[in-house]
């Protein structure tokens, strides 16, 4: 199917409003679509917004929250319709900025230690969702965290260095023996081919917008039970952890001398 028709007939069975998230991961579990790309979640909004935004009030789709569709048969008299127009008008200064400090732009949570294979160059591979086309993260940018099995004993950042130098040097360094996962926060986005765009320009960023990605990096790490809500200026997409192929080989030659033995 095209994305659209994907799209649509997801909607058309669940007949209510859905995240885009949601509809993506729907998409890939009913296979209505052979090739997901590398953001698919990414591609599911642009399709929403690029048919609002073109037909107006003769899209099949309308948007009824931040981040929510349905179809537009569905709706009722009593659901308030949410428009971009609309989100410029109630705060257009803070969208505005918001585009443009887009900074955390994908992350990934406690990703295993032992799933990587930490060669010179090692890869960090991650997928959107289950299906789509995996990223490799090895130059990403940003903020990362080591965790052992009960707490984070570790943060630093990676801007010199990337994300997989600074990631090896911690697995032969004073911390080597002390941490089974990590955390990361990555400046560059994700394109459509799976590439890191790496050209960024930051403009005008205040001492507010500094706290607030501070903030929105903490309560992402560390989930306060307290803090209700994602920290002001995060939208970054978070990408699931992919085991890389050498340690998957491994595995597997490792279980068939196991067999081998027991014969």
């Amino acid at each position: 199917m095209k994305w659209k028709d994907a799209i649509k007939k997801v909607l058309e069975e669940e007949k209510k409003a859905l995240h885009y998230t949601v509809i993506a991961e729907l998409i890939a579990e009913k296979e209505y679509r052979k090739s997901l790309g590398a953001t698919p979640q990414d591609t599911v909004s642009a399709n929403l917004t690029t048919d609002i935004n073109k037909n107006k009030e003769k899209s099949i789709f309308a948007k009824v929250d931040r981040g929510y569709y349905i179809l537009r048969k569905f709706l009722d008299d009593k659901t308030q319709l949410l428009t971009d127009d609309d989100d410029v008008i109630i705060n257009k200064k803070e969208k505005t900025k918001s585009e443009k400090l887009r900074i955390i732009n994908s992350f990934g949570l406690y990703w295993n230690r032992n799933l990587v294979h930490w060669k010179t160059k090692p890869d960090l591979l991650g997928v959107q969702q289950i299906g789509a086309t995996s990223v490799n993260f090895k130059n990403q940018i940003g903020i990362y965290l080591l965790h052992d099995s009960r707490e984070t004993i570790y943060v630093g950042q990676a801007i010199e260095q990337s994300l997989g130098q600074r990631l090896r040097h911690h697995t032969v360094d004073r911390l080597g023996g002390r941490w089974d996962r990590f955390s990361w926060f990555g400046f560059y986005p994700v394109i459509d081919n799976g590439e890191l765009k790496d050209n960024l320009e930051f403009e005008n960023i205040t001492v507010q917008d500094f706290g607030n990605i501070l903030e929105a990096i903490l309560i992402e790490s560390i989930e306060p039970r307290q803090n209700r809500k994602q920290g002001n200026l995060f939208y970054g997409i978070e990408y699931l952890q992919k085991e890389s192929p050498e340690i998957k080989r491994q595995k597997k030659e490792q279980l068939i001398r196991e067999l081998t033995d027991k014969l």
